[in-house]
C-alpha cells in the first residue's frame, strides 16, 4: 500500500526516517504567509529538492491557516483568483510539473446548499486558473468535496480525516475519492497524518520534481 503523509512542518530533517518508515509520497502546503503557529508550512525549494533526491514524491495542498476554510468569507470568486494565483506562482517557482495536482481546502463542515452555493465560486475560479495546467482538488468533507465535484470544479477528491462530517461515510463507500485522510495527529518522527490512497485513483496528483505527473501523461 501506497503510505502518504500530510503535515504542517519541514520534513528536511526526517527524511531518513520518513523513508526507512516506508512513506512513499509527502504532502506539504503551499500558501501566502506562514503563521506563527505554523512557521513552516509553506513548501520551499530545498525541501522539495531534498525529498526528491530521497525518491519520495510530493503532492500540495493550498491553505493559508491552519483552520482555512473554516471562514466562509474567505471562500469567494475574488480569494478563489487570489488563491490560484499564488499557487501557480509557488507551483512555478518550485518547478511542480503540469499536470499534477493542486488541492484546495475546505476545512470545515459545510451541509447547508446556501454554503455550498457561496463556496462554489470560489473552486469555479480556481478551476479557470489552473485550466490546462494544473488538475484541481479539492479537500474536505463528502459534502463539499461532492458540490464541487460535481459542479465540475475539481476532479479530485480528499476527504478530510473528520469522518462525522456530512456526507464522507457516503463517499467513502464509492469510487469517487482519491484520498482519505485516515490516520489523525500521529507525533512521531513528526507531527503529521496519514493517509489512504483509493485504488481507483493510483495518480492522485502526485509528482517528482521536473518529471512528470504519476500515473498520467501531462496534460497538453
Amino acid at each position: 500500500m501506497h503510505k502518504i503523509i500530510d503535515t504542517p512542518w519541514d520534513t528536511t530533517s526526517y527524511i531518513s526516517q520518513l523513508k526507512s518508515g516506508g512513506v512513499e509520497t509527502v504532502i506539504r502546503y503551499y500558501n501566502h504567509e506562514n503563521s506563527e503557529s505554523l512557521p513552516e508550512k509553506q513548501l520551499g525549494g530545498s525541501e522539495a529538492a531534498a525529498l526528491d533526491a530521497a525518491g519520495l514524491s510530493l503532492a500540495v495542498i493550498f491553505e493559508q491557516d491552519g483552520g482555512a476554510g473554516g471562514q466562509i468569507g474567505d471562500l469567494d470568486a475574488t480569494a478563489g483568483k487570489s488563491d490560484a494565483a499564488q499557487a501557480l506562482a509557488l507551483a512555478k517557482t518550485l518547478g511542480q510539473p503540469h499536470g499534477s495536482a493542486i488541492y484546495f481546502s475546505v476545512d470545515y463542515d459545510y451541509y447547508q446548499q446556501s454554503d455550498l452555493n457561496r463556496i462554489a465560486p470560489y473552486f469555479a475560479a480556481v478551476a479557470v486558473a489552473l485550466k490546462g495546467v494544473f488538475r484541481v482538488g479539492v479537500y474536505g468533507s463528502g459534502t463539499v468535496c461532492t458540490a464541487m465535484e460535481d459542479a465540475g470544479h475539481a476532479e479530485l477528491i480528499w476527504l478530510a480525516g473528520s469522518t462525522g462530517w456530512s456526507g464522507t461515510q457516503q463517499m467513502l463507500s464509492t469510487d469517487r475519492w482519491a484520498l482519505f485522510q485516515s490516520e489523525m495527529n500521529i507525533s512521531a518522527p513528526l507531527p503529521h497524518d496519514g493517509n489512504t490512497a483509493s485504488s481507483s485513483f493510483p495518480n492522485f496528483g502526485q509528482f517528482t520534481l521536473g518529471g512528470a505527473s504519476h500515473g498520467e501523461p501531462l496534460l497538453a
